[in-house]
């Protein structure tokens, strides 16, 4: 039998999945720390703990996760996510409340993203100006893009509302730690797998 935890800041007291879900609300970010080699090159490329991003939505009764990945901007199941993603995932929720009105045009931006594809090129050419120190444009505007990497969509997410979650760092230059160190978001756990024997 397998089930989720979700670990709040106090480790040593881990949650069922099922009774913490109804505390994450549409907009939360989700920032994935991955051990597969990929991600171990990612980490190692953007000098980050963090491999990927994405944002919560509640859609009916199932809570879904909106994420820029390989195959494009798609929405996926948060169970199912959990359960086929090597490492752990941390939940962050906005340090201040939002009001639903910018939680929903958040999701509604989101939603119109949905089908574009994935900026690899772009997600690589960030990796390389981290890497080598190089200066990356510091304006933040909020512009429709044909292709997206993780971070750059989650950073889109809140700006179409007026939150920009990294002040001096423009969105499409936005890593997933940058997204951990917003002073406007706070972790609130950690969501793992966990398998009974």
């Amino acid at each position: 039998m397998e089930g989720i935890l979700v670990r709040g800041l106090d480790l040593s007291n881990p949650q069922n999945y099922s009774d913490i879900r109804l505390q994450i609300k549409d907009g939360d970010v989700l920032l994935y720390e991955g051990y597969t080699l990929p991600s171990r090159v990612i980490r190692w490329a953007t000098r980050s703990r963090y491999t990927h991003a994405g944002v919560a939505v509640w859609w009916n009764d199932r809570l879904m996760v909106l994420e820029a990945v390989g195959r494009g901007v798609s929405v996926t199941p948060l169970s199912a996510n959990l359960r086929h993603y090597h490492g752990h995932v941390q939940w962050f929720t906005t340090r201040k409340p939002v009001s639903q009105a910018k939680r929903r045009g958040m999701i509604q931006f989101a939603q119109q993203e949905l089908g574009k594809g994935y900026a690899l090129w772009k997600s690589i050419v960030l990796g390389f100006f981290i890497l080598f120190h190089r200066g990356v444009d510091t304006r933040d505007r909020l512009r429709r893009e044909n292709k997206l990497y993780c971070s750059w969509y989650v950073a889109q997410i809140y700006n179409a509302v007026g939150l920009d979650l990294k002040k001096g760092v423009s969105d499409r230059f936005m890593t997933p730690e940058d997204i951990a160190r917003s002073p406007l978001l706070v972790r609130r756990g950690v969501l793992k797998m966990h398998r009974d024997k």
